[in-house]
């Protein structure tokens, strides 16, 4: 019956479900209820308590996360440091991976914040400048300068890119009351020369040649006296007899030995002269005694004047029987050049290149002025020089006229020259006989440059290649941004002036020369041949032969190609006759 107990123990209600024996007999299992015993109390210290009251209180997600950021950080305080194969723990923070900036949350460097430049303080900045530049040095945001170009200096399309000229950089420092001074940034060159000029200070000095340049009008034989110096033949290979480049040739004389500089006299060359005078020890004036002083022997007076070098005249041509050299020297002292014989200071020299007559005394003259300036060098020093002319040839390469002013130059040294850090691969003198090195005024045309250097740019001799090309790097960085600074000139005051320029009728040249000397003045020609009507649009200015390149821009750009003491190549000639290009060859 229900609720009885059996003799094990165990009731029928309390047993397992189920048969285990015959049908309708189910027995379960008594399952013993123990009961706990209390045997003394324990009393738990008030601040237990607390604690574990506030642990088992409900706590916000933020406190939560907190508490066990500060729970992770205090075992990383006290970890070991882990050894090898030791299995790594939770980090205080996320993962660093390689690369990434420490986040400052979790214990990595904090970020100070920008801080203004003093207002007092003077702000130097190397041109071009930019915008992002120029706030970075001023210290305020590139907003800020933004704003005051556009709303307070009425200075509008710029942008973080764009860069600023001078006199907006003066514009702003004024607004901004600031101190701000514009320097060229050479201190990388500047320690490069003065390394050089410490380690070549010591060397033993020498009298060396003095260079001479000759200079004059066009027409009045400033290359057929030079020939007749030298017993050589240079005019014949000049376009009409006139000189078109700087060339640089050493005279060698019973008397003396001397260094000339031949420079073009022709109106289009001014740059060239003032170069030539710049490089020279002594000017030899020439004037043709048949036609007296003309506009470019008065330019060459003011360049020799500018340079600060002693004059002498030579009055050619003295063999015809028209020639005058008494009123030349007239219109010479009152240009300023009085004659010795006269009472002044100003050697005058009557000669003939055709008759030889007078070349002994004009050569008297200049060694007689070189031993006054007593001109030295040093000989043992590293080699430095100044680049006359430049040329770009498709069997030779760049081909670089350079006259050595101090020091020797040899063959396989690192020079920097311009953009250029290469060695020096092959040397020849002015007659073409190849040379291992070459001593103080000595013109020389090297081989192995890789860029194509400027007339007037220094030429060193480094040792430290690392240093050489800091310099080289930074000279082409300088360019570079020169010339994207050019290109982003356009402002919204320039752009209606562009699009006005669309009405305005233009020709189209591509223009080919064979010397960066030649190249310039043409290129300043043809640039002022434009007028209000019609402009002259140089597309493209290089040295060498016209290509197939060439005539591929030219039927693209509508233009014409003139190549100057340069020519076209059968490929090129093929595909002008194809593209109905025109090809005007001039010299």
């Amino acid at each position: 019956m229900p609720g009885t107990q059996s003799e094990s123990g165990l009731s029928q209600e309390q047993s397992p479900a189920g048969p285990i024996g015959s049908a309708g007999n189910v027995r379960r299992l008594l399952v013993p209820q123990k009961m706990a015993t209390v045997i003394r109390r324990i009393e738990l210290p008030q601040e237990t308590i607390r604690d574990a009251t506030r642990r088992s209180a409900p706590a916000s997600e933020r406190d939560l996360r907190r508490a066990a950021l500060q729970k992770m950080q205090q075992r990383t305080a006290t970890r070991s440091p882990m050894v090898s194969g030791q299995r790594r723990g939770p980090q205080s923070g996320p993962i660093q991976r390689p690369g990434q900036r420490p986040d400052p949350r979790f214990g990595g460097p904090k970020r100070r914040p920008a801080t203004s430049a003093d207002p007092a303080k003077e702000i130097k900045i190397t041109p071009p400048v930019s915008i992002k530049s120029f706030s970075e040095a001023l210290g305020i945001k590139v907003t800020e300068l933004l704003t005051t170009l556009m709303l307070k200096l009425k200075i509008a399309g710029k942008n973080i890119n764009s860069y600023l000229s001078q006199d907006e950089v003066e514009l702003v420092a004024i607004e901004l009351e600031r101190n701000v001074k514009i320097v060229e940034q050479e201190e990388i060159e500047e320690q490069m020369i003065a390394q050089l000029v410490h380690d070549a200070a010591n060397e033993a000095q020498i009298l060396r040649a003095p260079v001479v340049t000759f200079m004059g009008h066009v027409d009045h034989g400033k290359t057929s006296l030079m020939d007749a110096l030298r017993a050589s033949d240079v005019a014949r290979g000049e376009a009409g007899g006139i000189t078109q480049h700087i060339g640089a040739y050493k005279v060698r004389n019973p008397k003396g030995e001397f260094v000339i500089l031949d420079t073009p006299g022709h109106a289009a060359f001014t740059a060239m002269r003032a170069r030539g005078a710049e490089l020279t020890d002594l000017v030899v004036l020439v004037v043709a005694g048949d036609d007296g002083v003309m506009p470019q022997t008065e330019e060459a007076i003011n360049h020799a004047k500018a340079a600060k070098v002693p004059v002498i005249v030579a009055i050619t041509k003295c063999d015809l029987p028209r020639s005058n050299p008494m009123q030349v020297k007239q219109q010479l002292m009152i240009k300023g050049l009085q004659p010795e014989e006269w009472g002044g200071s100003t050697g005058v020299i009557e000669v003939s290149s055709v008759t030889k007559v007078g070349l002994d005394n004009l050569v008297d003259r200049i060694m007689l002025d070189a031993l006054i300036l007593d001109l030295k060098a040093r000989p043992e020093a590293p080699g430095k020089g100044v680049v006359v002319e430049s040329r770009q040839s498709p069997e030779q390469g760049v081909v670089v006229t350079i006259l050595v002013t101090d020091g020797t130059l040899r063959i396989k040294d690192q020079i920097v020259c311009g953009e250029s850090f290469a060695r020096v691969r092959a040397m020849m003198d002015d007659r073409g006989k190849q040379l291992q090195e070459a001593g103080p005024s000595m013109p020389v045309t090297v081989f192995g440059l890789d860029r194509l250097p400027s007339p007037g740019d220094k030429l060193f001799v480094v040792e430290d290649a690392r240093k050489a090309r800091e310099v080289v790097e930074d000279r082409q960085r300088r360019i570079r941004e020169l010339s994207m600074a050019e290109r982003s000139a356009v402002t919204l005051e320039t752009l209606s002036a562009k699009l006005a320029e669309r009405n305005i009728q233009e020709i189209k040249i591509i223009l080919k020369a064979d010397a960066m000397g030649s190249l310039e003045p043409l290129r300043k020609c043809l640039e002022e041949l434009s007028t209000p009507e019609v402009r002259v649009n140089l597309v493209h200015s290089a040295l060498g032969g016209i290509n197939e390149t060439d005539v591929s821009l030219a039927q693209a750009s509508g233009a014409f190609i003139v190549g100057f003491n340069t020519v076209a190549d059968s490929s090129a000639r093929q595909a002008a006759e194809r593209a109905n290009v025109e090809i005007r060859y001039t010299k």
